[in-house]
């Protein structure tokens, strides 16, 4: 029986690692482009009036707070679906190269919470496929 698993497992190059990934970075890219639109066109006009601001930090200077920490948390979230979608192109592209690319792909799906990981779905699409690819053995002949 594990002869059986161990062969279903090594037969052929993962593809379904890097769709995964590939599902996972767009998510991950939506969700940091998302992050950067409600910081630059909803959150410095919403009204703030009825907040109570902590001391030493006037009411006016709220919009420009909340939105610059929204806009980190998109741009963060921007690069790393970027680099997760580069990752799983290569990874398709160059077989070789499988334990670089599946690193990279885990690496920025666990740093993509920062941005809210592509809604969370992303970055756990993104972080399976990583695992997949960083699991799979090649075929010995």
């Amino acid at each position: 029986m594990a002869k059986i698993l161990t062969q279903q497992t090594t037969t052929a190059y993962p593809k379904t690692a890097s769709i995964l990934a590939l599902a996972g970075g767009t998510l991950i890219l939506l969700g940091g482009v998302l992050f950067i639109a409600a910081s630059v066109y909803i959150l410095p006009n919403l009204n703030y009036s009825n907040l109570r601001t902590p001391q030493g930090l006037s009411s006016a200077s709220l919009p420009i707070l909340v939105s610059g920490i929204v806009g980190v948390m998109g741009i963060f979230g921007l690069v790393s679906g970027v680099i997760v979608l580069i990752s799983a192109v290569m990874l398709l592209a160059k077989l070789g190269q499988r334990r670089t690319w599946g690193i990279l792909i885990l690496v920025f799906s666990i740093l993509s919470f920062v941005g809210l990981g592509g809604f969370i779905a992303g970055a756990i699409l993104g972080m399976v496929g990583g695992i997949l690819t960083l699991r799979w053995k090649a075929p010995t002949q």
